[in-house]
C-alpha cells in the first residue's frame, strides 16, 4: 500500500489501487464537504461489499460517522480522491456537485483525481 504524501510532496512508494489513510496529517474532507452549500450528507463511495464493516458497526450502535467517508486511493501514481453525496432538492445538484470538487481540490495534491458521485437527492 502507498502512503499518500503531504498535500504538495511527491508520492512515496510504489504506487497501488489500495485505499490509503487519508487521516494522516490531512484535512477533514468528510467535513469540508459537509460545509459546502447545497450538501445534505456525504456517504462511503466504496462498494456494498467493502461497507460490510461498517454497516455492522452502525448497527450496533457505533459512531455513525464511519459510513461518512471520502475514499482516497493512488493508482498508477495518481491520488484518486472519490466522494458520494447527497444534495438538496432546492439546490442546484450539479452546481453543488462543483463546489464540493472545488472544496476537494482545495484540499488535496494538485495531481488529484477527484470523483463525486450523487446518491441522493431530497
Amino acid at each position: 500500500m502507498t502512503r499518500v504524501p503531504s498535500i504538495g510532496q511527491p508520492p512515496i512508494g510504489q504506487p497501488s489501487d489500495e485505499p490509503i489513510d487519508a487521516s494522516a496529517g490531512q484535512p477533514d474532507l468528510v467535513a469540508r464537504i459537509r460545509a459546502v452549500d447545497g450538501v445534505t450528507d456525504v456517504y462511503s463511495p466504496r462498494s456494498t461489499v467493502a461497507r460490510i464493516p461498517g454497516l455492522i458497526a452502525a448497527a450496533a450502535g457505533a459512531d455513525g460517522d464511519r459510513m461518512a467517508e471520502v475514499a482516497v486511493t493512488v493508482r498508477d501514481g495518481m491520488p484518486l480522491v472519490a466522494a458520494r453525496i447527497a444534495t438538496a432538492s432546492h439546490d442546484n445538484t450539479p452546481n453543488a456537485a462543483r463546489r464540493v470538487a472545488d472544496a476537494l481540490i482545495a484540499n488535496t495534491p494538485d495531481d488529484a483525481r477527484i470523483s463525486i458521485q450523487i446518491a441522493r437527492i431530497h
